[in-house]
Order: structure tokens, then C-alpha cells, then sequence
């Protein structure tokens, strides 16, 4: 029974990712890291390449025939054609690029034709959106409306999602556009993060600005762009310094002194930021962290408890469902 359970888990953790060492000649036309940054020992294929089947396949396709195809008309308010990411008046912030990356991964793996359709105006929103100085988004705040986040439109953190949605929807369909897009962004990003820093409409982006680290090094392994490993320094500066989070602070030891999704998401800042710093304390900060938090906020299910904020681990205890996402 557990080999049969491991059967059917395996191939879904590693979905899209193919050893270095073995058929090397397979991954050759795939990237890998540029000099400077580290050779990783995974590359990632493009979106689509693995297909589901059996179990995997059946919830994929309960996924686009149930909330997640539909959550526009499910949860029209906010997802619907007032998103400012659409263009409209209503939601400016987080809520429509996260329905928007997981549909579109969905929508490409399944190659459903329906899902790629409620995709593109996103995308197209997007790419036209872009000034000339390389901003893009909504950008301007909207009065309260009860349900929606109209605030805030400036704020870094949105886009860090919408970075990854636009990484990978050039996985899936290889569309051009998206590089120089990206690439005017970063320049952005570089020439305003000194005085407008990650920190300064919300906390949230400082937080989980391993997310946009990623896309950095993403963008400079296609284009070589030496200023995008300038701006890698520059978002570790500015980002929450996980590494001392993990290895000299006390917060994994104290109840309600972090958020349980920022946690979550700050475990990938050290290991990615390691590619360019080559500094082993970021490599094994995350491993410290999981040591200490077995014997504090931890449950027995591997995540650690809390509800917004951590808790002490009890087995009573639940987590956050952001957490596990």
C-alpha cells in the first residue's frame, strides 16, 4: 500500500522538473543558470510538457469544471470585469492575479481551450497596461467600496504575482512580448526601489520579495541583462532578512511574532538569494528553521499552526489553508 501511495504522489511533487545528471542531452536546449548565479541541479520544463493522468488528471478536471474555472462568475464582485486588472474600477490588489496564476498553469497543462480564453484579457491588460517608464498595473487608489480592495494599486506586492503569472504564460506559449515587458519593469524597479522601497505602501512586499527575486534571475538567464543581478542585490537589501529570521532571531521560539503565509513564503528567499550570494548560511537557513519549528509552532502534519498569525503546535491545532497553498 505505501508503494502505491508513493506511486501516486511522486510524479505529482516532481511535475516539470528533470535531474541535470541524467539524459543530458534531453535538457540541453533548456535553461540553466548564467555565470555568476550557481548551476542549479534541476531545471524546470516548460509549462504543458508533462501531462496529468489518473487521479491527478481527474482533479485538474474537477478544477476547471468547478471553482477554479468559474470563480468569475462565482465571485464576479472581484473577479469579474471591474477588476482593475481588467481595467475596471474595483479590485486593484492581490485577489485577481492569484486567481490568475493558478488558472493559467491549469488552463495550459489541460490545454482547455475555454480556461486559455478567460486568461488572455488578463494577460493582454497587462502587457498594454506598461508605461513608458516600465510601471504597469492599476495605479490609481479608489474609493472604500464594502468587499473590495481598491487601495494601495501602487503596492509592490501584486505585481510580484502578476510577474509569475507572465513567467509563466512565456513557459506555456513562448510569446515575446513578455521579455522586454519584464525587462522595462526591472529597469523600473531599479531606478525607483531607493526611494520608493519595498516597505512603503505595505508591509506585505518586503516580506515576500523572494518572489520577485525569483523572476529576476528567470529574466536574467534569457537575457544576460547585467543590471538585473544589481537589482537582485538590491531587493535582498530591502527584503526581510530570512536568513537571521531562521538562524539568530527568536521569532520561531514566540508565539504571534510572524504571519503564518509570510513565513511560509520566506522560506524560499534564502535558498533563492544563495544563487548569487553563494553564501551557505542562506542554503541552510531553511533547514534550521524546520529543526526549530518541529519543536515549537510545528504539527504533526509539517506545516506550523497558527491563524494569521503563528501559534505554539498542538495536534489540535490547524494552519492557515494560505499556509499550505
Amino acid at each position: 500500500m505505501i508503494n502505491k501511495i508513493k506511486n501516486l504522489i511522486l510524479p505529482f511533487l516532481f511535475v516539470g522538473i528533470l535531474p541535470l545528471q541524467a539524459q543530458q542531452t534531453k535538457v540541453s536546449n533548456y535553461t540553466n543558470n548564467r555565470y555568476p548565479l550557481l548551476q542549479k541541479p534541476f531545471v524546470e520544463l516548460p509549462i504543458g510538457t508533462i501531462k496529468p493522468k489518473g487521479w491527478l488528471e481527474e482533479q485538474m478536471n474537477r478544477m476547471a469544471t468547478g471553482m477554479t474555472g468559474h470563480m468569475d462568475s462565482i465571485y464576479e464582485k472581484v473577479m469579474g470585469q471591474r477588476n482593475g486588472w481588467l481595467g475596471g474600477d474595483g479590485d486593484v490588489w492581490e485577489r485577481g492575479p492569484y486567481w490568475i496564476d493558478g488558472l493559467l498553469p491549469l488552463a495550459y497543462i489541460l490545454d482547455n481551450k475555454e480556461l486559455k480564453q478567460k486568461v488572455q484579457p488578463w494577460i493582454e491588460w497587462t502587457l498594454a497596461s506598461q508605461k513608458p517608464n516600465g510601471y504597469f498595473g492599476p495605479d490609481t487608489d479608489k474609493g472604500y467600496e464594502p468587499g473590495l480592495q481598491r487601495d494601495n494599486a501602487r503596492d509592490w506586492w501584486p505585481k510580484m504575482v502578476v510577474l509569475k503569472i507572465m513567467q509563466q504564460y512565456y513557459s506555456a506559449t513562448k510569446d515575446q512580448r513578455v521579455i522586454p515587458f519584464m525587462t522595462n519593469y526591472f529597469k523600473y524597479q531599479l531606478e525607483e526601489l531607493p526611494k520608493n522601497p519595498l516597505g512603503k505602501w505595505t508591509f506585505w512586499a518586503e516580506q515576500r520579495g523572494g518572489d520577485n527575486l525569483m523572476m529576476v534571475y528567470w529574466l536574467y538567464n534569457i537575457t544576460g541583462d547585467k543590471f538585473l543581478l544589481e537589482l537582485g542585490e538590491l531587493l535582498n537589501s530591502q527584503n526581510v532578512n530570512w536568513t537571521d529570521v531562521f538562524t539568530k532571531d527568536n521569532h520561531l521560539y514566540r508565539q504571534h511574532s510572524l504571519h503564518c503565509v509570510n513565513l511560509a513564503q520566506g522560506f524560499k528567499q534564502p535558498t533563492v538569494y544563495y544563487q548569487q550570494s553563494k553564501d551557505k548560511e542562506n542554503l541552510e537557513a531553511a533547514e534550521k528553521a524546520m529543526k526549530t519549528i518541529r519543536n515549537t509552532i510545528g504539527t504533526p502534519i509539517g506545516l506550523w499552526a497558527g491563524d494569521e498569525l503563528i501559534r505554539f503546535g498542538d495536534p489540535i491545532y490547524g494552519s492557515e489553508l494560505c499556509t499550505a497553498v
